[in-house]
């Protein structure tokens, strides 16, 4: 007898739940992507022709209240979407005489202002190209050679085994809104 009881409360219950969420409206944020750092590792690879290899992992999460984030590879390859990059990342080495963290470029004046520069697919799951809110996380690995660009002599003295690295990381969006821009915590990389 409490079963025939239960049956209408439960289908009450569940018709109530349907309802509710049709209620629930999209999040708004800005339509210029903000972002905030999630975390860093490193991992040490060895490669098959016997080099070594340091990835860098950098974690951001990301909200955006469009969703245009990410390009394809004939985006990329664009004139309207020139140079092709949105994953924008600046590393900084931490000098062991003064104790602060200078801008790669200016360790190393050579390297190509884009050079650690990357480019990451939609991110959104939408086929229909509608505008809608975007919200979660994006890894991306940058990898380098052992000691490279990081052991700079002046930066890094002979006596020394490792050297403290951190990064700056902003995004752009298809409308080249460029987000804010965030800082990683410190991380070592060994010779």
């Amino acid at each position: 007898m409490n079963l025939f009881r239960l049956a209408p409360t439960a289908g009450l219950l569940s018709l109530m739940a349907v309802g509710f969420t049709g209620c629930l409206s999209e999040p708004t944020y800005s339509t210029t992507p903000e972002i905030s750092f999630e975390s860093i590792t490193r991992q040490r690879y060895n490669t098959p022709t016997g080099g070594i290899v340091d990835s860098i992992f950098i974690t951001i999460n990301f909200q955006d209240g469009d969703g245009d984030l990410g390009l394809t590879n004939s985006e990329a390859t664009s004139a309207a979407y020139a140079p092709g990059l949105n994953h924008l990342v600046t590393p900084f080495i931490k000098n062991t005489i003064t104790g602060r963290f200078d801008s790669a470029r200016s360790v190393y004046p050579y390297l190509p202002k884009r050079s650690y520069y990357s480019r990451f697919d939609h991110l959104s799951t939408t086929t229909d190209n509608r505008a809608s809110p975007l919200r979660g996380t994006l890894t991306r690995r940058y990898g380098f050679p052992l000691g490279s660009p990081f052991l700079n002599p002046l930066y890094t003295p002979s006596t020394v085994t490792s050297q403290e690295v951190k990064f700056t990381v902003s995004i752009l969006d298809r409308a080249k809104h460029q987000s804010n821009e965030v800082e990683t915590t410190p991380i070592t990389i060994a010779r």
